[in-house]
């Protein structure tokens, strides 16, 4: 008899910036997980971008009270810096999934989309 191999669900992103469209294309998801929450993070135009998924705790500073300057270059572009004190918030395991869609709401209009 075989066996099946299990496959982990795939992980749901909120994409919580965009660069607007004519600029360098950038996007940021959140898939919001507590201490294991995943950034995603693709940079360029389609079909050549580049990106991956980063662990939360690498994107906080070293602190993990503010944003590690490494990505500090897709949150500008990205106008992302009202989410950090979400990301904090989120890496010290508050549920903070609906304000993080509340945020973007609040400055879109409109829910954010969201992507396996």
């Amino acid at each position: 008899m075989k066996r099946r191999k299990h496959r982990a669900a795939p992980k749901r992103f909120i994409v919580v910036g965009r660069t607007p469209p004519g600029s360098w294309p950038v996007e940021v998801g959140v898939h919001p997980a507590g201490r294991d929450s995943v950034v995603a993070i693709s940079v360029g135009p389609h079909p050549m971008d580049a990106g991956g998924l980063v662990a939360l705790a690498a994107v906080l500073d070293e602190s993990g009270t503010g944003l590690n300057p490494a990505f500090a270059e897709e949150f500008d572009a990205t106008a992302l810096h009202w989410l950090v004190p979400l990301l904090v918030r989120l890496h010290a395991g508050e549920d903070v999934k609906d304000d993080i869609v509340a945020g973007y709401r609040a400055r879109h209009g409109r829910p954010p989309e969201r992507r396996p």
